[in-house]
């Protein structure tokens, strides 16, 4: 049967051709969407810092609930440290030759002349040296609390040599040191981020937990074997769940912000290759049934001669398997390209750092073959089900008219894909944060393919109607109408990749701009405070800052803000998930006067103590009410249970949860925002006069006002719809290609009816014209069901978070994604319609003979 397969693909290249590009794009999407996971899960890069550590130990980073899978394990938003007592637990291991702890602190280093932006560096004590190795190559170690010795790079950026002074901002508050000495990495390379060591005590009175470790490195005996020692390293560190790792993979305790990086980038590849797969296996069933059903008289003639429907499966099935092997084994290295493309540009968004690197592995690859040929091989036989196993003389009569009606099932399939998308469209109406808007474009999805299942079925009054005018028009247009009503099957396999293209990209665009105008809308209402205080780069705000800057004669109410991330656990169905909220840390006391939430239910005077205060969508999720317990689980993994004292509606422009500043204690840093208000007779200019000089004395400071604070919520949310555009721009590039591929087969396929018309008396310019005005027809019909299919989940999502059922988004935006769309299904038509003209009639008849 093969062997009959390979000759039947050679003498119909012509007819395959579509089939075998929608193919081999579709094995290029799923490789790129394989590839981006395997990297999320596996990317590494080379240890620099604990180069020369045979094992480096920290705490668990991520949250691991009893019972649940290992899908439900969110990654910690803060360090986990450990405690100062366990490195000499470790340090007693056998196998062990010394444990070192290690303080992180970020800092920031700029030259004393303080004309120079403050550099961020990473600090540490001077005893962890050996662990990357670093050595001295100039001066000296530091041994006072004012001394401290730098990378050899950083020092000539800086200007600065040995016995010179430099100035370290840490908590924004500046201070002087001397350089005791320049040191070099053994293995003479730079890092990604520039290292400053200081001497034990003053590394000890920077630490935020003088009395835990961010980390443990671990220099072993000669001999010692690694995976034993780790081993017995995480079985003497008890059960407080720390981890060892050996070899490249200390990179992971070293590199946190790679860690995060691989879990975006984990998190964009699953949400886009779920979209991705399903859309393209979508339109490579959809490529598949139309590219069988022009040869649906080819399988009437063998069932008429003796051809048993099974043996019709069976050739069916070689024919495509050779041609989804052959198809997704060439689609694998440009899926390769297109996962590197995005990689750039997600680079070149400061989503990803430039050194973490694709895995390029064979899996991507053969899961991209393997799916294709199992896709290619279900839509085949379904496609090839109804004419192999029909009645030979129906199928000979049937093969040379329109197809009938489609089954119940297949409108009723479509009826339930509308029901389902209708009620997906609601969602954002329960749910007013990411959650309910991710919910507007799965109805999208769910509505296109309902309109293609049950599409004859819907399409029907619609091109009756279309078609009334046409039939007034010369023969041209009757020929048009008649086209069109006479086989809205045909029509509805046309018609789906349009709808497919138009609705996608008016979602996906105008939900990241109603994302963004909801954010800037909530933001502007929610920040009442004259000004805001940003700090950048050395570890947030300390205490000393505060309080300088609440003693400002200028300054009113001063409310810092703790930005962190917390998880709750709830049940789904009795199995264990958890929900994750962006959390602001808050002064009560003074919030009110610097924050509007929208406080619904509750109060935030009652916010203090072991309290929380939720978004409403978050609370209607979880069940809770006001005065209800709540377990929730901080940034570090500690558990508390909190009461919950207020809800509010702003969510998407502040946080997901409001915390008490005295929950957080401990748990999380120094606070990353201040809002501040004029104190009373004091003008705005003259607090910014007063915070620009304050500026001046704490470089890491930068003073902005409430437009600035939305400003950044607004860039983030900017951020995200970037991020989701370059996903969507690969799908629709597929899609666009999908858009071509199958009006120009089915276009092509009609060669024979084209000639027909012109031995019956038709002149070519009136088949040129029929079909023109065949094309409008598709443009139009695809312009107004793509726009529904669009725009009525759209206006339930502007509607719950504006107000407005008219999303936010230039018309041009709409106008050129329409106008684009229907001007290439236009062209696609009418290019093979101009092509097959060509060929003299007599010729194009006796083709298909």
């Amino acid at each position: 049967m093969l062997g009959i397969a390979w000759k039947t693909l050679r003498a119909r290249k012509g007819s395959f051709a579509g089939a075998f590009l929608a193919l081999l794009c579709g094995s290029a999407l799923i490789v790129a969407s394989g590839v981006l996971v395997e990297s999320g899960l596996r990317s590494s890069v080379t240890p620099y810092r604990y180069a020369a550590a045979d094992a480096v130990v920290n705490g668990q980073e991520t949250l691991v609930l009893p019972g649940a899978d290992l899908t439900v394990r969110p990654r910690l938003t803060e360090p986990v440290r450990l405690s100062s007592d366990l490195v000499g637990s470790f340090g007693a291991v056998d196998g062990v030759a010394s444990a070192i702890g290690d303080h992180h602190l970020t800092l920031a280093v700029r030259s004393p002349q303080g004309d120079t932006v403050p550099v961020p560096v990473s600090g540490h004590d001077w005893a962890t040296a050996p662990l990357g190795p670093f050595v001295v190559a100039e001066g000296e170690a530091p041994g006072r609390t004012d001394e401290v010795a730098l990378e050899a790079p950083l020092a000539a950026a800086l200007g600065v040599g040995v016995g010179d002074p430099v100035e370290v901002v840490h908590a924004a508050e500046p201070r002087s040191y001397r350089v005791s000495g320049l040191v070099a990495h053994a293995s003479g390379t730079e890092g990604r981020q520039s290292s400053l060591f200081l001497s034990a005590e003053e590394t000890g009175r920077l630490a935020a937990d003088p009395g835990a470790y961010d980390t443990v490195g671990v220099l072993m005996e000669e001999g010692a074997d690694p995976d034993t020692v780790a081993a017995a390293l995480e079985s003497a560190a008890g059960d407080t769940g720390a981890v060892a790792r050996t070899g490249a993979l200390t990179h992971r305790a070293e590199f946190t912000d790679l860690d995060r990086a691989r879990g975006l980038m984990l998190l964009i590849a699953t949400s886009f290759g779920g979209l991705a797969v399903l859309i393209a296996l979508f339109v490579v069933s959809g490529t598949l049934a139309l590219s069988i059903d022009t040869r649906r008289r080819e399988f009437a003639v063998l069932r008429a001669i003796g051809a048993t429907p099974v043996q019709v499966l069976r050739m069916v099935g070689s024919e495509v398997l050779l041609l989804s092997l052959v198809a997704g084994a060439l689609g694998c290295l440009p899926g390769f390209l297109v996962a590197e493309a995005m990689r750039g540009a997600f680079v070149s968004l400061g989503v990803l750092p430039a050194d973490l690197p694709l895995v390029l592995g064979p899996l991507p690859a053969v899961g991209a073959v393997l799916l294709t040929v199992l896709t290619a091989l279900v839509g085949g036989t379904v496609a090839a089900a109804r004419p192999a196993t029909a009645d030979p003389v129906e199928a000979l009569r049937e093969s040379s008219s329109p197809r009938r009606a489609p089954g119940r099932w297949r409108i009723t399939a479509g009826l339930v894909c509308l029901v389902l998308g209708t009620s997906a469209a609601m969602t954002p109406v329960a749910l007013g944060n990411d959650a309910g808007a991710a919910g507007t474009a799965s109805a999208t999805l769910l509505l296109v393919i309902g309109v293609a299942l049950s599409g004859p079925f819907l399409l029907a009054p619609l091109v009756s109607l279309l078609a009334r005018p046409l039939r007034r028009m010369r023969a041209g247009g009757f020929l048009a109408a008649e086209n069109s009503a006479a086989n809205t099957g045909r029509l509805t396999a046309v018609l789906t990749p349009l709808v497919l293209a138009i609705g996608v990209t008016l979602s996906m665009v105008h939900t990241q701009s109603v994302l963004a105008a909801s954010v800037t809308e909530q933001t502007e209402a929610g920040v009442t405070a004259d000004a805001v205080v940003v700090e950048q780069g050395s570890g947030g705000v300390g205490p000393e800052v505060l309080a300088a800057l609440a003693a400002l004669p200028e300054t009113g109410t001063v409310s810092p803000l703790r930005e962190t991330g917390v998880f709750v656990p709830y049940s789904v169905f009795g199995d264990p998930d958890v929900a994750t909220f962006t959390a602001l840390g808050i002064s009560p006391e003074t919030a009110a006067d610097t924050l509007d939430p929208g406080v619904g239910e509750g109060s935030l005077d009652d916010l203090a103590g072991d309290t929380v205060a939720l978004e409403s969508s978050g609370a209607t999720l979880l069940g809770a009410s006001v005065g209800d317990e709540v377990t929730v689980v901080l940034g570090d993994g500690q558990e508390r249970n909190l009461r919950l004292a207020a809800t509010y509606e702003r969510g998407l422009g502040l946080a997901g949860m409001l915390l008490p500043q005295e929950v957080l204690d401990g748990h999380t840093g120094q606070p990353s925002r201040v809002l501040v208000n004029a104190a009373e007779g004091t003008s705005a200019e003259e607090l910014s006069v007063a915070l620009a000089d304050f500026g001046e004395e704490h470089p890491t400071l930068a003073a902005s006002d409430r437009e600035g604070f939305a400003d950044s919520a607004r860039a983030e949310a900017d951020l995200s719809a970037w991020v989701n555009l370059v996903g969507l721009g690969v799908i629709l590039a597929y899609i666009a290609i999908a858009v071509v591929n199958s009006l120009v087969m089915s276009t092509a396929a009609r060669s024979r009816e084209f000639a027909l018309l012109m031995l019956i008396g038709a002149t070519r310019g009136q088949v040129l014209n029929a079909m023109r005005l065949e094309a409008a027809v598709l443009a139009v019909l695809a312009a107004l069901i793509g726009t529904v299919v669009a725009l009525a989940p759209l206006a339930v999502l502007s509607t719950a978070f504006l107000g407005t059922p008219v999303p936010p988004g230039s018309p041009l935006v709409y106008a050129g994604v329409v106008g684009t769309t229907c001007a290439l299904g236009v062209l696609s038509v009418m290019l093979p319609v101009r092509l097959a003209l060509r060929t003299p009639p007599v010729e194009a008849v006796n083709v298909r003979e």
